[in-house]
Order: C-alpha cells, then structure tokens, then sequence
C-alpha cells in the first residue's frame, strides 16, 4: 500500500516539477496539458520515489533524495531552455532540507550545516568573479552560485568540493562541443552541478572511500 502510494506522490510531483521548470520562468499563462515529455518525467520520477523509499525506507535520506531529485527535474528544464534557475525551489529545498537535519538530527547539525554551505558558496562567487575578470562576461550565473549554497549545506566540504569537482567534468565535453561548433548560446551550468550532487549524495559512501584512498 505504502509503495502504491510513493509511485502515485512520484507521479504527481514529477508533473508538477515540470510544469514549474517549463512554465514560471517564463511566467508562461497557457493551461498546463499533459503531453508526453511529462508523462515520461512523471513516470521517472515515481519509479525514482519507490527505489529511494526501498533503498532508504521513510527517513532522512529518503526525503532528501526526493528533494534532490525534484531540483535536478527543475533545474534540467528551466536552465537547459531559458537559463535560468528559480530562487523559489532553492529557497523551498533549502527549508524541507533544513527541517529535515532538524528533525533526524539536531539543531547543531542543521546550523553548522549552513557554514559549509556558505564555503561553497563563497568558493563559487570567487570563481565567477575571477572567471569574469579573464573571459570579461559572466562565467557564472547567479543561479549556479546559490545552488552551490545547497550543494555544500547537503554534502559538507569534503563531499561537496568532490561535487564541484565532478560537475566540472561532467560539464567539459559538453563545453568543448560548444567551442567546436561556435555555438553562441551560453553553456547551462545548473544541470551539470545538481547531477553532481545527486549523483554524490546517492554514492555518497562510495565518494568517502574515494576521498580517504586520494588523502
């Protein structure tokens, strides 16, 4: 019963992730219609719910994977087809992530939490202003300097640089391609940076062992 309802919240929430990606940055008034990009993301999403819920049952992990995966919907259509990355969801993931550390941990951690999210979030700033000093334009978008913030206050330092670090080169052919092919059009960051993080966050024992045999 409980697994019927996980798809069926996975399903629902995965048509509204998309709906939210491709409507409001835009501000976009037309009536949503299913059409089938978001039957796919729907179904997507449900089967992803039911696999954290089996892996992690009801529990920390289990929400914020939920919440992770949410951000990597958004942030795959909105900064993909409008570069843009909403503050709304970030602000919203940041609450449930933060009520999350509260209630299966203590409010130490969930406060402590915030100075590693402010590393990485200061880390990325110096970047992009550094970046913009060499290249004279933005090489980094506001959006993916905010979402570092979660990056760090979900991971930590070490896992979080490691997140930094795998987002870079899960970036460069796709940046590469670009130069190759002259393409105008800036290269959305934002995708690159949440699949890091999801992908960390899941493996993210995996990432320790890594960490403890380079250090």
């Amino acid at each position: 019963m409980i697994s019927i309802i996980v798809l069926i919240l996975g399903f629902i929430l995965g048509l509204s992730f998309d709906y939210i990606g491709s409507k409001l940055p835009i501000k976009e008034k037309k009536v949503f219609r299913f059409n089938i990009l978001s039957i796919i993301i729907g179904l997507l999403n449900s089967i992803l719910s039911l696999f954290f819920y089996s892996m992690y049952g009801f529990g920390y992990e289990f929400i914020i994977s939920i919440v992770l995966t949410s951000l990597l919907i958004l942030i795959f259509i909105s900064d993909i087809k409008y570069l843009i990355i909403l503050d709304s969801p970030l602000i919203i993931s940041f609450l449930i992530i933060f009520l999350s550390k509260l209630i299966f941990f203590d409010l130490k951690t969930a406060l402590l939490s915030i100075i590693d999210g402010l590393i990485l979030f200061l880390f990325m700033l110096f970047v992009g202003f550094i970046g913009k000093k060499i290249f004279k334009k933005e090489s980094l978008g506001g959006g993916d300097i905010k979402l570092s913030f979660i990056i760090g206050y979900v991971l930590g330092i070490p896992l979080g640089f490691t997140s930094l670090a795998l987002s870079t080169f899960l970036a460069l052919p796709y940046a590469v391609f670009s130069i190759l092919s002259n393409l105008r059009r800036e290269v959305a960051f934002g995708p690159f940076l949440i699949s890091a993080l999801w992908v960390v966050f899941i493996f993210s024992d995996k990432f320790y062992v890594l960490i403890n045999f380079l250090f």
